[in-house]
């Protein structure tokens, strides 16, 4: 049970955990900031498949590795996002590959099979990467701690082409031209964004039109694709979403900062699903303006509840709709 260990934390509604500390806040909320993927849009079987295949494809048909087990699942990219730093897909899916690369160096190995088994766990790795502070950089210092020979192995590792065949599994034939600009060259299918759903009502989000914005990892057009299915376009305009190529990224609290003076806030909560999230609120309330904005994480396992106790996360809750029907609530009071 949830709420066994959340301590500190009020259940005010079903599925809704709020931080005794903040309740006075939360009924002030004015201003609203989503994250899309795990928010908005559930893409478990959109870019965590698309992580999964990406890292696949590029072991099978690109380096013609032997062996047929599967190297990451989808709900194992949950590792790399619970390690903090990989917002970016794109950096998960190389922070995969180069742990892969590494353990065949140290294993003197190339076989699919016994890369997954043996060695170092998926796991275990992004612990050790969780401990260097989450990230790339970490993850690729991680993977070639112990080789001595680390200019050969990353000589096998094109970044490059790795994003473009991530980027080909997930827009496809159908929007790899309008998302990124080019043809697929090694993927000839419809696009894993099909598969897509919607997660957060359009009639609750409205409520905060026009303090309504977004902060994503996604590129301006996946942002852009993404509220268009979400039916949002016309509440939340291109200069209240701040994207992964925009510059600044999660957890830099100038996100926040800018949003909020666009708002004009009062208070804000930003809602989210990963310690990166939670971590931006921080580095905010760092600045100087604590109590301008909640920290809200969605929950999609209730086993890391933990971790995000440890983030010191203002709100806990089973989806966004969970929270936004709670403030409109306390508006109509």
């Amino acid at each position: 049970m949830v709420s066994d260990i959340l301590e500190g934390y009020v259940e005010t509604a079903p599925n809704l955990w709020i931080k005794r500390g903040v309740l006075g806040r939360f009924k002030k909320i004015d201003s609203l900031v989503l994250d899309i993927d795990g928010v908005i849009l559930n893409v478990t079987r959109s870019f965590r498949v698309a992580i999964s295949k990406t890292t696949q494809f590029y072991f099978k048909k690109i380096l013609k590795w032997p062996g047929d087990a599967v190297l990451i699942t989808p709900d194992e990219t949950q590792f790399f996002k619970m390690a903090g730093g990989f917002n970016n897909d794109w950096e998960l899916t190389y922070a995969a590959v180069i742990f892969y690369l590494g353990k065949s160096a140290s294993l003197s190995d190339r076989n699919l099979n016994v890369l997954r088994d043996s060695g170092q766990s998926l796991r275990d790795f992004t612990n050790e990467v969780k401990k260097m502070g989450g990230g790339l950089k970490p993850a690729e210092r991680v993977a070639l701690s112990t080789l001595k020979d680390k200019e050969r192995i990353k000589a096998l590792w094109d970044r490059n082409l790795i994003k473009q065949i991530f980027q080909e599994f997930y827009a496809g034939v159908d929007w790899c031209k309008r998302l990124y600009g080019f043809n697929p060259v090694y993927v000839n299918k419809r696009g894993l964004l099909n598969r897509e759903k919607v997660l957060i009502s359009r009639k609750l989000v409205k409520q905060f039109y026009p303090k309504v914005s977004v902060i994503t990892g996604r590129t301006k057009k996946e942002a852009g694709i993404a509220l268009e299915k979400a039916n949002l376009s016309d509440i939340i305009f291109p200069e209240k979403v701040l994207s992964d190529d925009g510059g600044v990224r999660k957890p830099d609290p100038k996100l926040l900062a800018d949003l909020s003076k666009k708002m004009d806030t009062k208070v804000g909560v930003y809602i989210g699903d990963t310690p990166d999230d939670i971590e931006t609120v921080n580095n905010y309330k760092k600045l100087g303006r604590n109590g301008k904005f909640l920290s809200c994480i969605v929950l999609r396992e209730t086993e890391k509840v933990k971790r995000f106790i440890e983030g010191d996360v203002d709100i806990l809750a089973g989806s966004g709709n969970d929270v936004l029907n709670e403030i409109s609530k306390l508006k109509g009071d």
